[in-house]
């Protein structure tokens, strides 16, 4: 048990002291709660101000929109000392498109941080969000923020705690080659659409052409070399017509099969052009 003591001495009617007399008050309950509390915030300390390099980036804010942490790893990532920003409106002064600490990049990244902050105080727990602004030196950092509720002993929610993950230099230099071969299979799936669409043109004027002289006066040998070019015109068009473009791409398709049927195509027009003029 622990208790708060008053004492006071016990004298006798000559006035002369006889004893002591303690009234205690129990406060054990009380004191579990203080060491409790005091034991928490002492983890929060040790945890949250730790300069390892293992803790991530943290800043928060109270129930009124005001920076209440800033963690080493952030002064770090940011440029920005904590006595910079303690105090001042995570939205706004701290983080904000103008006169800010760390400006983000256009008003719309504004808009969506104030959502996630707004939604972390709500209650609901945010997913990994893409984040950047510009540190102190003006040099733009990208990373991911996750925010969570704060709350106090009762449950209620006094503020939010914003966490960002930092990509390794390994992984955002595996992230730089993902985005640089993105960009390049888009130019050369642009190219293929180029030139798919640059085939198709001739091909309609051949298949035009041959409509046109089915309704001449045709031999039976005429008739099967413009059947056999019907077939070829269709086998360029199931080519042109692949959804697949990583296997047009590859050159699985059109090195070969393209390139036979438009030969054959060529080969079977010009014959039966020389088979006209002949009749003629």
């Amino acid at each position: 048990m622990i208790l708060i003591v008053n004492a006071c001495s016990s004298r006798d009617f000559t006035d002369n002291v006889v004893g002591v007399c303690f009234v205690g008050q129990d406060v054990t309950g009380q004191k579990v709660v203080m060491d409790k509390f005091t034991r928490i915030q002492g983890d929060y300390r040790s945890i949250v101000q730790n300069p390892n390099p293992l803790i991530p980036p943290i800043f928060g804010a109270d129930e009124f929109g005001y920076c209440s942490e800033w963690n080493p790893a952030m002064e770090k990532l940011s440029g920005w000392v904590r006595e910079d920003v303690i105090g001042k409106t995570l939205i706004g002064e701290v983080f904000g498109s103008e006169l800010a600490c760390c400006k983000l990049r256009g008003q719309d990244s504004l808009t969506k941080f104030m959502i996630i902050l707004n939604t972390a105080i709500s209650g609901k727990d945010s997913d990994r969000f893409p984040f950047g602004f510009f540190d102190h030196n003006g040099k733009y950092v990208e990373a991911l923020l996750i925010a969570h509720k704060r709350t106090d002993g009762d449950g209620v929610i006094t503020g939010v705690f914003c966490f960002l993950h930092i990509a390794s230099p390994e992984l955002q230099q595996a992230l730089h080659v993902q985005r640089c071969a993105a960009r390049t299979a888009l130019d050369r799936l642009k190219e293929v659409a180029y030139m798919k669409q640059e085939i198709r043109n001739p091909l309609n004027g051949i298949i035009f052409t041959r409509k046109l002289l089915e309704g001449t006066n045709l031999n039976d040998e005429q008739k099967q070399i413009l059947e056999t070019s019907a077939l070829c015109e269709r086998q360029l068009q199931n080519i042109l017509d692949e959804e697949n473009f990583e296997k047009l791409d590859q050159g699985y398709v059109l090195p070969s099969q393209l390139f036979a049927s438009s030969l054959l195509l060529c080969v079977l027009i010009t014959s039966m052009r020389y088979q006209l003029v002949l009749s003629s």
